[in-house]
């Protein structure tokens, strides 16, 4: 039982810091992390809210738009690599990174595009926003952690 549970929590940690290294699917996406993340750490919510700027709601919120977004994400990668090989960086609001793509790999691209503004948005927070707390996840050490806390919680309580 205990393996099971060491195992199962070992699980959602890694599947945490493959969905922060995604987060920037709606600036860009890439197909291997662009960094790696430190071990996690569980806080409290008094803990979480240190310099944080933003509301324990608007960071489940955050979670939540992270964790609907990197199936769908991982899906279209998956396509787009069937065929261009490679995927290249894909930013949503840039189109000419993906433009010029073979074949449908940009209607793709839009396509997902469309769906994370609609999930995000679902989720509470505008695009701005869900950029905004991406780009300081990627550069605030303890803001990252307590995103991947918050992640980890609800991939626990999902599990339950």
């Amino acid at each position: 039982m205990k393996t099971l549970f060491l195992t199962r929590q070992f699980l959602s940690k890694s599947l945490t810091i493959a969905i922060l290294s995604a987060c920037g699917s709606f600036i860009g996406w890439s197909q291997t992390p662009s960094q790696l993340f430190p071990s996690l750490s569980l806080g409290s919510a008094a803990h979480a809210q240190e310099s944080f700027n933003y509301s324990e709601e608007t960071i489940k919120n955050y979670a939540r738009a992270a964790l609907a977004l990197e199936s769908r994400r991982h899906e279209v990668a998956n396509e787009i690599k069937k065929i261009v090989g490679d995927v290249p960086r894909i930013v949503c609001d840039q189109p000419t990174s993906f433009s010029a793509l073979p074949g449908n790999a940009p209607q793709l691209a839009v396509s997902y595009c469309d769906q994370a503004k609609r999930i995000i948005e679902s989720k509470g927070l505008t695009v701005s926003q869900f950029n905004e707390m991406t780009r300081q996840q990627q550069s605030n050490p303890r803001f990252r952690q307590r995103i991947q806390a918050e992640i980890l919680q609800l991939l626990q309580s999902k599990g339950k």
